[in-house]
């Protein structure tokens, strides 16, 4: 394990351009769901603010089937991750690798802000509770993914359209041990997300709005 650690952290120097890249998108793509939040119209706030409250409700009174959310939480991140590593071993994928690193961003901000800003105070525990635990895993895995995929397409485009490139095919060699960790990672990532946040969630909806 300490092995494939090492492997990432090398990465992760080598690739720091990289690293970079993909976290502006990243932060960029945060930074469009809060503003998209802020400026949301009052009839589309007033219908997910009632759909949340009855979501809140539901957790926090019913039963979770831990089989189906198992299944719809690793197909939420195949549906994901497949597509970022495949565009990788393409050309032209670097620029929709970005724009799904933009997407997932967004996503995040948009979830997180919008519920802290419909539930005010309160929000904030709800937030924290279905966002944060298994994000504190899963982000740092789709940046590790993003950046290998990145790599592997800029080194493709290069072999294809920049002959005097040389290809670093000694960074193609490494990528299987790289991806063992983060397909471990991202394990726990679901298993948290699955087993763990629907507790916490539960806890936070039947102490404020039970």
């Amino acid at each position: 394990m300490n092995y494939l650690l090492n492997k990432l952290n090398a990465t992760f120097r080598d690739k720091k351009a990289y690293f970079f890249i993909v976290l502006i998108m990243f932060c960029l793509g945060i930074s469009f769901g809060l503003y998209t939040v802020k400026y949301m119209g009052t009839s589309d706030k007033r219908d997910l603010t009632n759909y949340f409250s009855s979501f809140a409700n539901s957790i926090g009174s019913q039963p979770t089937n831990y089989g189906n959310l198992l299944f719809e939480v690793i197909k939420k991140n195949i549906l994901l991750i497949i597509p970022i590593f495949l565009l990788g071993l393409t050309f032209f994928g670097a620029p929709v690798i970005l724009i799904l690193d933009l997407l997932k961003g967004f996503t995040l901000g948009y979830t997180f802000s919008f519920i802290v800003i419909t539930f005010e105070g309160k929000g904030l525990g709800l937030a924290l509770a279905s966002v944060i635990p298994q994000n504190l895993i899963y982000i740092p895995c789709y940046i590790a993914l993003s950046v290998i995929s990145l790599s592997m397409s800029t080194e493709k485009f290069k072999g294809k359209f920049i002959k005097r490139v040389k290809i670093q095919s000694q960074f193609f060699d490494g990528v299987f041990s790289k991806l063992i960790v983060i397909i471990i990672l991202f394990a726990i990532g679901i298993l948290i997300e699955t087993y763990v946040s629907p507790s916490l969630i539960r806890f936070v909806a039947q102490k404020f709005y039970l």
